[in-house]
């Protein structure tokens, strides 16, 4: 006589399942986390860790880079395959790229969505309190570097809509521990031999900076570097590959924005794209919201003319805060409009012609709406702004 199958309760069925996949030591995936990353930070790829590949990770005897090791006590589970696949992947990833092919050496770097990062420096002094001792190793900052470069990413891509079809490049960005590394990577890759922190934007946009002293010696000056040029290269990459701030009619525009993105970051700005700049002082420090304010309370005349002939390379630092104060009220008034300015710009199209069609307003009724939104918005004092009165 036949009798049917024993029909098992469902949770017995998921024992089963279990059972012979993996076992309780990797409870039951086949893989187990590498413990040579727990004190480092590193972590898998996600919407908090923007980083797709590290080479500090990569060099994990254990683990080769994957952040998991299989399980010693059975023979796989369901996250064997994946695991074994990311391996691979970043064994591919660690193969000598044209960059360190150049250099003649292997060098540390990570790699996120949108940024191709070399951070080649042991340590460096933190930078938060003058004169204080507290060093970060390279491998730390060149993760807090990715967060924020991909900070810089997100809210440029809430900003202008942006979507991966929208680049033609990732952005490269590298620190060196000294000044020869960085003009050999100079030399080879932007065709100069730079002393200072030398960039190309547009089609390939490339950022290379050593550790100079004074300059980009400390954790927070690097920071703020990359976020301000970061800014700079995304904008001059999307859509249509073009550095607007090469000329007289975009360069207010491309001025504005790299110090706004360093300024929502850092909470003040200390980077400016200044050519032959020699000065280390910084107008009103970087904190600009109450020393715009009063100057524009006292000053009738008008200001945003004399900014909007100008490059980027050519204003003066009160200029460049002008210029980011106003992409500030462009942001808050009218954040619709920045993709289309920005991609017209690129065109060529004349900045006053798109203010009066993206804005409905002409250069000298855009400069009086934006010093009534500066009086609104901007304190007399400090830096924290008021919010603008509902319309």
């Amino acid at each position: 006589m036949d009798y049917p199958a024993p029909v098992l309760p469902p949770l017995l069925v998921l024992v089963s399942i279990l059972a012979q996949d993996g076992c309780s030591k990797c409870d039951h995936l086949g893989v187990l986390p590498c413990t040579a990353h727990r004190d480092v930070g590193e972590d898998a790829p996600s919407a908090e860790n923007p980083v797709l590949f590290c080479s500090f990770a990569g060099a994990c005897a254990a683990c080769g880079g994957a952040l998991w090791i299989d399980c010693p006590r059975c023979e796989g589970g369901p996250r064997t395959a994946e695991i074994t696949a990311r391996r691979a992947a970043v064994a591919a990833w660690m193969q000598l790229d044209a960059l360190e092919t150049a250099m003649g050496r292997a060098v540390p770097r990570l790699e996120t969505r949108r940024f191709a990062l070399v951070v080649d420096v042991a340590e460096l002094p933190d930078g938060t309190k003058p004169g204080g001792t507290k060093k970060v190793q390279g491998h730390a900052l060149a993760h807090r570097l990715a967060q924020d470069v991909e900070h810089v990413a997100g809210r440029i891509a809430a900003h202008y809509a942006i979507e991966d079809k929208d680049y033609r490049a990732k952005m490269r960005m590298w620190i060196w521990p000294a000044l020869e590394p960085h003009q050999k990577a100079t030399e080879t890759f932007l065709g100069t031999l730079a002393r200072g922190d030398f960039k190309a934007l547009g089609r390939d946009p490339v950022l290379s900076v050593w550790t100079e002293p004074v300059l980009f010696d400390d954790v927070t000056k690097v920071r703020t570097l990359f976020a301000h040029n970061a800014a700079h290269m995304l904008l001059s990459n999307a859509f249509e590959p073009v550095w607007v701030g090469g000329d007289g009619n975009g360069g207010w525009f491309d001025a504005g924005l790299a110090h706004w993105y360093e300024y929502e970051l850092f909470g003040r700005t200390a980077n400016y794209c200044i050519e032959e700049a020699t000065l280390l002082q910084n107008w009103e420090n970087g904190v600009w919201r109450a020393a715009l304010r009063r100057r524009l309370e006292k000053e009738q005349g008008p200001l945003l003319p004399g900014v909007f002939q100008k490059r980027t390379g050519a204003m003066t630092q009160p200029e460049h805060a002008l210029c980011w104060s106003f992409y500030d009220y462009l942001v808050a008034e009218h954040s619709a409009a920045l993709r289309p300015l920005l991609i017209e710009l690129k065109k060529k199209r004349p900045a006053r012609e798109l203010l009066a069609k993206h804005l409905g307003l002409d250069l000298p009724t855009a400069e009086a709406a934006w010093r009534v939104w500066v009086s609104a918005t901007y304190p007399l004092k400090g830096d924290e702004p008021r919010p603008a009165k509902k319309k």
